[in-house]
């Protein structure tokens, strides 16, 4: 069975550090950041509500049992000049030209949970895009850097099943 949460019966809201939303579908939201974070209206594409996850921020989503599968819709807004975001490549040992269409990330992906943890980097998209992510796992954690904000407008997941 597919769950999925995409943030229509959520009220719309900053979240403080430390605050924690609980959603219909059982996930848990929590901001551990000091930056903004919040569930606002979308900015790109279908109107509704995403949860953004501002600059320097650090969110927790929880769930309620394991994951086996979960497909993240997602897009990434930056308001960095183009040298701005060429010195942060640079500086992350990056040699490329920003018009080739080369994976970058300027946040992480961070899997917890059924006795292990892993950390991936995650993909920039400016447009709306979705990301397969396979686990087992119960926590991930979605952390920003300095280049932009990552909304997040769709979680769809399957439980893992143990006979």
């Amino acid at each position: 069975m597919t769950y999925e949460e995409h943030f229509a019966q959520v009220e719309r809201q900053f979240l403080w550090h430390n605050q924690t939303v609980h959603t219909p579908s059982g996930l848990k939201i929590r901001s551990n950041g000091t930056s903004w974070t919040g569930l606002h209206e979308a900015f790109k594409g279908d109107d509704g509500t995403e949860l953004v996850i501002g600059e320097h921020s650090d969110v927790e989503i929880s769930f309620n049992q394991e994951v086996e599968c979960l497909r993240l819709e997602y897009y990434v807004v930056s308001d960095q000049y183009f040298d701005d975001v060429q010195m942060l490549l640079d500086t992350d040992g990056y040699d490329m030209d920003l018009i080739a269409p080369v994976p970058r990330n300027f946040y992480w992906l961070t899997l917890s949970g059924s006795g292990f943890t892993d950390f991936r980097p995650g993909p920039i998209s400016t447009q709306p895009y979705h990301q397969v992510i396979d686990g087992p796992f119960r926590r991930l954690t979605i952390s920003t850097s300095q280049a932009g904000t990552v909304h997040i407008r769709r979680l769809e997941w399957t439980r893992t099943c143990r006979h």
